[in-house]
């Protein structure tokens, strides 16, 4: 959709501010405060209990999921998710 319209979300702006001068008292009435300008990452990810959300350099968290499939070994399924699959063996 386009930028701006009711209805649709453009982008979450709870951590990274808006289209506003970084850090301007402005930006910070309308979206509040700017983490990411401040070198912190997302509560969004900070907060994951999963660690599903990821947030840095693309090589580095393509990296990690990587490692995450080959060691799980979900690389290509030849089985069916089973309860042992999914959560390891009891």
């Amino acid at each position: 959709g386009a930028f701006g319209t009711k209805g649709a979300m453009d982008k979450c702006t709870m951590c990274a501010g808006g289209p506003l001068e970084t850090n301007s008292s402005e930006e910070r009435h309308l979206y509040g405060q700017n983490r990411i300008a401040e070198g912190k990452v997302p509560v969004c990810a900070a907060m994951c209990s999963t660690k599903a959300l990821l947030v840095g350099d693309a090589q580095e968290v393509s990296k990690i999921y990587r490692e995450r499939v080959l060691s799980r070994g979900h690389g290509v399924q030849t089985s069916p998710m089973t309860w042992s699959r999914a959560y390891g063996a009891k």
